[in-house]
């Protein structure tokens, strides 16, 4: 297999994991936003997404504390952290069963990050995500 069809392969999965986390934390957001303006913090509000966005991290992360982070406080934004419409992904490298994606947010906070990917039995899965800091450095942080 080329690089480019494995990068194709990885991308793909980089993709419909951004939109399923776009999807996610829209809704959230949403929900969340009116239970706050309503006068409540409803815990099952929180239960509810948060064992939605285990299912997304289970599907298409390796499971680790940094990658599995996000559901410990169930962070959400507006506009969502992933925007597979609008956010510039480019490969940085390929190699073997590793692809690394950089991807950068054209909207919000234009954050730069990178997605390693990795094949494991067939399936791509998240490896690790890391976001540029304000020091041009690369920090671990949470899907």
């Amino acid at each position: 297999m080329t690089d480019k069809e494995v990068s194709l392969r990885a991308l793909k999965n980089v993709n419909e994991f951004m939109a399923e986390m776009n999807s996610w934390e829209a809704e959230f957001f949403k929900v969340r936003k009116e239970s706050l303006a309503g006068g409540g913090d409803d815990p099952a509000i929180k239960a509810s997404f948060g064992g939605r966005l285990e299912k997304i991290l289970n599907k298409f992360a390796l499971k680790d504390k940094s990658n599995f982070g996000r559901l410990i406080d169930l962070g959400c934004v507006n506009p969502p952290t992933y925007d597979p419409q609008s956010d510039v992904i480019e490969v940085i490298s390929v190699s073997g069963d590793e692809v690394v994606f950089q991807i950068q947010q054209t909207v919000g906070v234009e954050v730069t990050s990178r997605i390693v990917m990795v094949c494991k039995a067939g399936e791509w899965k998240i490896k690790k995500k890391e976001s540029l800091g304000y020091d041009d450095k690369w920090k671990r942080s949470p899907l």
